[in-house]
């Protein structure tokens, strides 16, 4: 394991190259498809949600040879599943830089990598949750900052005409119970965008 200090856009590099190295599918989740999507503002971890079963030992080397070890994780849920649901971990150096890396096993995390999109952030193009899957996210973690994202990426889709799948939205929000925190954003912006 290497001790190079790493910033956020280092480990965010460093990051991308171990994805590719082991061909792991992935879309990155959280803030950084709000740069994309929505609106700048200031994140300080990086998160992402993956797909992987038997190479999840060649990730985590692939990391620890850029510096990102696995300090913690949450589950797994079921007790027959080898693998956790979430990996915290962090980079080297006095102010490591924290990667969350969410172990897909949910449809829903399924089709987030499926449908991911390509977008420049961070100065590399890379798989980013869709806008709608971002949004689901959001609403479900529902934290005031998660709120802004919403908004920040609904403003931002109707500033640029983009119309978004609201299939998608409604048939998610629906199936986590959450359609009556997608029900004012449909009010206010409609289906025109």
């Amino acid at each position: 394991m290497t001790n190079v200090p790493l910033d956020l856009g280092h480990t965010f590099l460093a990051v991308i190259q171990a994805l590719e190295e082991t061909g792991t599918a992935h879309a990155f989740i959280g803030a950084l498809p709000v740069l994309a999507w929505g609106r700048v503002r200031a994140t300080t971890d990086i998160d992402l949600v993956i797909a992987i079963r038997d190479d999840w030992d060649q990730l985590l080397a692939a990391l620890a040879r850029r510096g990102i070890v696995q300090g913690r994780q949450i589950g797994p849920a079921d007790r027959n599943d080898g693998l956790p649901d979430i990996a915290v971990m962090f980079s080297s150096g006095e102010r490591p830089v924290r990667v969350d890396v969410f172990i897909a096993k949910t449809d829903f995390e399924r089709v987030v990598i499926e449908t991911a999109r390509a977008a420049p952030v961070l100065g590399a193009t890379v798989r980013l949750a869709r806008p709608e899957a971002s949004i689901i996210y959001k609403l479900l973690a529902q934290r005031r900052r998660d709120l802004d994202d919403v908004d920040g990426i609904f403003a931002a889709r109707a500033a640029a005409r983009e119309k978004l799948d609201w299939r998608f939205l409604e048939a998610w929000a629906d199936a986590w119970g959450i359609a009556d925190r997608l029900a004012p954003y449909k009010t206010r912006y409609g289906t025109k965008y």
